[in-house]
């Protein structure tokens, strides 16, 4: 019975944030397990029965006399054999009662009963003890109880593995001073629990007033914002940051993630939240060179660009602890918290340029086909044309030619030959099955910053102040996605042992890589569409917008930084027009002025390149049998009437050159495979 009253009135003392060695005066009011120990005067004696000596016992073994006539003996002193102490409250503060023939109880009975009364008092006005508590070991950065709130959002129901959390802080502190330690979403059980594993540490309650309900990640990650400012100038809702005493510093800040482990978990408001909180507050306590740690207990991975692998120092079941790079993580909180406002402005008047140059480049990929060794090519010599001296890196799988090797780089592209990586959630020999190898990018480690570009696109003016911006930023692609044609990565072998360990485990949104890097960066910043604009008229585009495209596409001097060439691209057209025109399907990829961009930067190009973006003549037969079924539909835009001038039509750098001898069972049945002879070369 008295364990069970123990038990409940220490739940009670804990919610209400009140010392705990208070639970000593509710046990003993009516019953008087007591014992002596060395008084020290509190109270007048005339506030306590003659006769009787009361006392108070302190956490910190120290005992508090509230009413003595004089000091007591060595005899007194003594503890008797008869007195108890429950197990459940001895390293609590208890009253202390000495007694004699001349204690009279009903006295006492009431004063305990006015004291019992006062501290309920306490209870029901517990502001003013904040302000006393303040001298606590224990900090009351943000008093966790003085305005309970819940908000499911930021529920964690993780367990926490005190043993892993200890083996994950043992080697931080050498004893030399206190560890100052900063809890966020931490519950108050937990809180004591702190206590107990780092009991010569100052251990923190940091208050953090969570984000309103109406933010969402749509709010954060909006599919489209008034880039150009032309109607409306956009701008992030802010959330609140961590509510600390200025001047305040913490060795360590833990917090405490939820995880739900369903389909998107990562684009969790509150999680967001509470890691750009802990980031606040390691850069906040930042002095000199000393080191800040951030412990993140959750079961699922942080935002692997805001934490980066790198910077882990220990990984203990749940617990997840960090040495992060202060000035990197101040640079990333100055940006907007998400796609909600460019973090590259448009026309801004100077840019910002990286230090170390050497160690930044350019990079792409080809595997599987070299149908885009043309378009590797000319995005590199795009590149120099723009005024870039950087690095441009290649990745290449076997199925890459000699001579197509040699072109590349040719080109300025240097080589490196990868194993591909296939996507265990793709048919065999569909289009996407290899189009994880994306993440070799992730391994060129003799690179700070890579700017990863598709080999499909021009680059029109120097994107290189990109190289500033850290991982990952892109442009926007729809919902709250990003489009990876062109952005910015940190290569890290960790980063890329990351993105295998969870390819079984995570689902693409389209089957591809884009769609996977898309779960795992979920927190990314944007740049304008400028910056990787697409060739493609929308549905909804009216004739104003199809007009206002066509002028940036054409513009010279150019307006666009990046051109992104989607449907068939232009060096498996012939140069005369644009031949998503067509086919009905890419009608919507068509434009002779982005078509004819191209070509004016493959002119440009030495001869020898200019040799590698030949068409094959299987290729020709498809593009003849187009024009024929658009003649055949009579589409009105009548680009099939024109006459092809390409002189790549006349040259045949293959053994079988007679490509008009193919439309004779084009679109047949291949008896192999009962699959029909592909008309064209389909798109990325």
């Amino acid at each position: 019975m008295a364990v069970a009253l123990v038990k409940a009135i220490d739940w009670v003392v804990k919610r209400w944030g009140l010392r705990i060695w208070l639970i000593g005066l509710f046990i003993r009011i009516w019953r008087f397990d007591l014992f002596v120990d060395q008084p020290l005067n509190l109270l007048d004696d005339a506030m306590v029965p003659r006769g009787c000596r009361l006392w108070l016992m302190l956490p910190s073994g120290d005992l508090s006399v509230l009413g003595s006539s004089h000091r007591l003996d060595d005899t007194t002193k003594r503890r008797t054999p008869k007195s108890r102490i429950y197990k459940d409250v001895e390293n609590f503060g208890v009253l202390v009662l000495e007694k004699n023939s001349g204690c009279k109880f009903k006295t006492l009975r009431y004063l305990l009963l006015a004291i019992t009364s006062a501290t309920f008092l306490t209870l029901l006005t517990p502001t003013f003890y904040e302000h006393q508590l303040q001298s606590s070991r224990y900090v009351d950065v943000g008093w966790i109880w003085d305005k309970p709130s819940y908000d499911p959002r930021y529920v964690s129901s993780v367990d926490v593995q005190w043993e892993d959390v200890y083996k994950a802080l043992e080697n931080l502190n050498d004893g030399s001073q206190k560890l100052k330690v900063g809890l966020l979403n931490f519950n108050s059980t937990e809180y004591g629990s702190w206590a107990q594993l780092l009991p010569g540490s100052a251990v923190s309650i940091v208050r953090l007033e969570h984000a309103k309900d109406s933010i969402t990640w749509d709010t954060l990650y909006p599919e489209w914002i008034d880039e150009e400012e032309e109607t409306d100038i956009p701008a992030c809702p802010s959330l609140p940051d961590p509510n600390v005493r200025k001047g305040s510093h913490f060795d360590v800040i833990a917090v405490k993630l939820p995880c739900t482990r369903v389909g998107g978990w990562s684009r969790d408001v509150a999680r967001l939240h509470l890691q750009l909180s802990a980031a606040k507050l390691a850069v906040a306590s930042s002095k000199g060179n000393q080191k800040v740690h951030v412990l993140f207990v959750t079961d699922c991975f942080p935002i692997p660009n805001l934490f980066p692998c790198k910077n882990l120092v220990k990984h203990e079941g749940n617990a997840w602890l960090y040495s992060p790079d202060l000035k990197a993580l101040r640079e990333k909180l100055r940006l907007p918290v998400g796609s909600c406002e460019l973090a590259v402005p448009l026309k801004a008047k100077a840019r910002l340029y990286s230090v170390d140059r050497r160690r930044e480049a350019y990079a792409t990929i080809l595997h599987s086909a070299s149908e885009y060794v043309c378009g590797a090519i000319s995005a590199a010599q795009s590149i120099r044309q723009a005024g870039s001296t950087r690095d441009l890196v290649i990745l290449v799988d076997d199925t890459i030619s000699d001579h197509h090797r040699k072109g590349l780089e040719a080109a300025g592209w240097k080589v490196r030959v990868i194993q591909r990586i296939r996507n265990p959630k793709a048919e065999r020999d569909a289009y996407n099955e290899w189009n994880y190898s994306k993440f070799r990018l992730w391994q060129l480690t003799d690179y700070d910053k890579i700017i990863f570009i598709d080999a499909d696109l021009l680059i029109l003016r120097n994107v290189d102040f990109l190289f500033a911006m850290p991982e990952i930023t892109a442009t926007g692609n729809n919902a709250t996605l990003f489009n990876s044609g062109v952005m910015v990565i940190e290569p890290s072998n960790c980063t890329f042992q990351l993105l295998m360990d969870h390819i079984n485990e995570i689902t693409s949104y389209n089957g591809g890589d884009q769609g996977y890097l898309n779960e795992i960066f979920t927190w990314w910043h944007r740049i304008p569409k400028h910056m990787n604009f697409l060739k493609h008229f929308w549905e909804g585009d009216d004739d104003s917008a199809k007009a206002k495209k066509t002028e940036l596409f054409g513009a010279d001097p150019p307006i666009l930084y990046v051109l992104h060439y989607l449907g068939m691209k232009p060096w498996l057209c012939f140069r005369d027009y644009d031949c998503n025109w067509n086919i009905p399907l890419m009608r919507e990829f068509a434009s002779d002025v982005a078509h004819a961009r191209w070509w004016k930067v493959h002119d440009n190009m030495p001869e020898k390149l200019q040799s590698y973006c030949l068409l094959r003549s299987k290729l020709k037969a498809g593009l003849e049998w187009e024009r024929r079924q658009a003649e055949k539909a009579n589409l009105e835009d009548g680009h099939w009437r024109r006459n092809i001038t390409d002189p790549r039509l006349t040259i045949c750098y293959e053994k079988f050159c007679y490509w008009e001898s193919m439309l004779l069972h084009w679109g047949e049945k291949n008896p192999t495979n009962n699959n029909p002879v592909p008309a064209t070369i389909s798109s990325s």
